[in-house]
């Protein structure tokens, strides 16, 4: 028997896995390397870093994302180099935290999206395209990697997103308390969580975009990768003609769940808005205008499913550390009580590396989660890749 199986059902059986997670959202920020704790019921970060992409990263990266056609050959390229890349990345920081590679059991990589299609029509299939090898990783660090959770979640018949909901319900659903979890990366997702007293059911799902439009204002007339701070949304002003004419668009009336991606939510596609409106825009106020549309958009979904029930709030992802952003959505959630998402015991940047975590130790160890909505057993999410 190959001795990496011993070692799996081994892992299995212990309390307490240590699972490093790993993810690299839309917004192409960088690598996020979550190093975490987890058993049967609970999840710890211990350790967390962000490793930023180079900006030749960056910009191959971009021209293969969510590109109806792309480069055949640097899309294949790029699937092996991150792989070493993250590995590379995965043992520096466990040297700097000197921590061993046996002591870990597992690696959990999300990868990098390239593609997001979810269905238009009843006919239309759903599918989704996340790069990055889990052999490659395997093979460089000597640990069982779990990789390519969303394509279990299509199969079963979703839309392979957002993961969010799942994970949220399972480490975050309070007994009395209603909580809602809203993720800020490329694309706003959110994720509410009734009390479990009150028998209600959770919803999720992606509102549209967060931080993809605003960073590609930003790179465009700004030449920066992110509205740091929040500081030039605060500078300029919204203009509120071209936030109404976003929101018309078919997407934002549908109801949740479901899911979108940069594919939808290009800065060409507001500017040919724009154009054919007639509508002219500043550079500083298209980007204050952008951010004002993820917390309209956000705030639109969550007046609808929690009406005037008073909630905590939590904001995790890139976007929690634009300040403008979070300001006007103190303002339009007006029921909710933002907290600090620290005192879950998971980092905000750190979330959804740690979700890729729980799912690996949920596929090793676990009972698997129901996907709302489409399934009534139980999934788990995943591929195995062994060392050898």
């Amino acid at each position: 028997m190959n001795k990496y199986i011993t070692k799996l059902s081994e892992i299995s059986s212990k309390p307490k896995r240590m699972i490093v997670g790993l993810m690299s959202g839309t917004s192409l920020d960088g690598l996020d390397i979550a190093l975490c704790v987890c058993d049967a019921n609970d999840i710890k970060v211990k350790q967390f870093r962000s490793i930023p992409y180079s900006g030749v990263l960056r910009e191959r990266l971009s021209g293969i994302q969510s590109r109806e056609v792309t480069n055949t050959r640097e899309l294949t390229l790029l699937h092996t180099e991150l792989a070493i890349y993250y590995a590379e990345a995965v043992r520096k920081a466990l040297m700097d935290w000197t921590v061993p590679l046996e002591e870990v059991d597992l690696i959990a990589s999300h990868g990098q999206t390239v593609y997001h299609a979810p269905a238009q029509t009843k006919t239309d299939l759903n599918a989704t395209m996340q790069i990055v090898d889990g052999d490659h990783i395997a093979q460089k660090t000597g640990i069982i990697t779990i990789s390519d959770f969303r394509q279990k979640h299509i199969a079963a018949g979703g839309e392979g997103a957002p993961l969010a909901g799942i994970f949220d319900e399972a480490v975050f659903r309070h007994k009395t308390r209603h909580r809602l979890f809203i993720n800020l990366g490329g694309i706003a997702n959110i994720t509410w969580l009734p009390s479990r007293e009150s028998g209600k059911e959770v919803v999720s799902g992606d509102t549209g975009p967060a931080n993809t439009l605003i960073n590609e204002a930003m790179e465009k007339y700004f030449d920066q990768p992110f509205d740091e701070d929040g500081k030039v949304a605060a500078s300029g002003k919204v203009h509120s003609e071209l936030v109404r004419y976003i929101l018309l668009e078919p997407y934002f009336r549908k109801p949740l769940p479901k899911s979108t991606g940069q594919e939808e939510y290009r800065l060409k596609y507001i500017e040919e808005l724009m154009q054919g409106y007639g509508i002219e825009c500043s550079g500083k106020d298209l980007v204050t205008t952008l951010t004002s549309l993820t917390a309209q958009s956000i705030s639109r979904v969550v007046d609808e499913i929690i009406k005037d029930e008073p909630f905590e709030c939590y904001v995790s992802g890139g976007g929690v550390h634009n300040r403008t952003l979070l300001k006007e959505l103190r303002e339009r959630l007006t029921k909710g009580e933002f907290k600090n998402f620290d005192e879950l015991g998971i980092p905000p940047d750190a979330k959804e590396a740690a979700m890729m975590a729980y799912f690996a130790n949920d596929l090793i160890a676990g009972k698997g989660s129901v996907i709302p909505g489409v399934t009534e057993q139980n999934i788990h999410f995943g591929k195995i890749s062994l060392p050898w």
